[in-house]
């Protein structure tokens, strides 16, 4: 089923537009063209077409030739006609052509879709001060009066809120890669698609919703008054404000302190030959090594 919150925002791409009105007129004109049988096969309606008169009457008439040549040509300009609408049409309802344009217009796609985004809110924002605290059904319906009457109407806009978020994720996904553990992947399930600013004062129940893409009127209400709600325009920007919030409060090792200051080596003293002993002592260990027995 078609997103027409997508749909609007291809509408306000010109070439995008462009393509589609071209595409219905050649629809529309190819389903007006009739078809023809063969050049053959028309011919040959005109040869017998003649041979009945002749057998009826006895008289070959003398522009069989020229019409059946004719009924030819009609049927073969006819067909080769045709099937270039035929072609045309292909063309146009291939899903290749229309995915390129999308591809290279992808920025148009996302500001038109953050238009819808604030139009939508500056709708929710005018029945908000009625609905006061109030987020549920049943709450509303005790309420009554102005409170009942904003409830219904802010319930009537959470659909074109999911429309606007899927139309997001689908036109974000364009020339991206996709699939679990790709970057996409992580930005549509990170909850920084939603909103700018995301803190440790983010209520969990709104972070969720936007990492869930769950969205209801108490999530709609938060939305149109912080105020910060907005379309990115590609996934990195998602990706960086997931990773500025996740490293906040980070700090980063301070480098080592290098002693740049020259090293010293004291003078060792060199080293004093030791006194000679004097001859007294000389004499004594030399009669102590005689009397020494071996």
């Amino acid at each position: 089923m078609p997103n027409p919150a997508l749909e609007a925002a291809h509408r306000a791409v010109p070439e995008i537009a462009e393509w589609h009105d071209r595409k219905q007129r050649v629809a529309q004109l190819a389903h007006d063209t009739p078809a023809v049988d063969s050049p053959e096969i028309e011919a040959r309606k005109v040869a017998d077409e003649a041979l009945t008169e002749f057998l009826a009457t006895g008289t070959w008439p003398a522009d069989v030739e020229a019409r059946a040549q004719a009924a030819y040509t009609r049927a073969a300009g006819a067909q080769a006609v045709r099937a270039r609408l035929l072609e045309a049409n292909r063309e146009y309802t291939h899903p290749s052509a229309l995915t390129t344009l999308r591809e290279i217009h992808r920025t148009e796609i996302l500001a038109a879709l953050g238009s819808q985004l604030d139009d939508l809110l500056a709708q929710a924002r005018k029945h908000t001060s009625d609905l006061g605290a109030i987020r549920t059904a049943d709450d509303a319906l005790t309420a009554g009066g102005k409170t009942a009457e904003a409830y219904t109407k802010l319930r009537a806009l959470v659909p074109a809120l999911a429309n606007i978020r899927a139309a997001q994720w689908d036109a974000l996904k364009m020339g991206e890669l996709t699939g679990a553990g790709s970057l996409f992947q992580r930005a549509k399930d990170s909850g920084f698609g939603d909103v700018r600013g995301v803190t440790d004062y983010t209520p969990a129940e709104q972070f969720l919703a936007m990492q869930e893409q769950r969205y209801d009127v108490g999530h709609l209400v938060y939305l149109a008054q912080i105020g910060t709600a907005y379309v990115p325009e590609d996934v990195e920007t998602v990706i960086s404000a997931q990773d500025a919030y996740e490293s906040r409060g980070s700090v980063p090792d301070e480098a080592p302190v290098l002693d740049l200051s020259p090293i010293v080596i004291p003078n060792q003293p060199a080293s004093q030959p030791k006194p000679a002993r004097p001859t007294h002592e000389r004499r004594r260990v030399a009669n102590d090594r005689a009397r020494r027995a071996y």
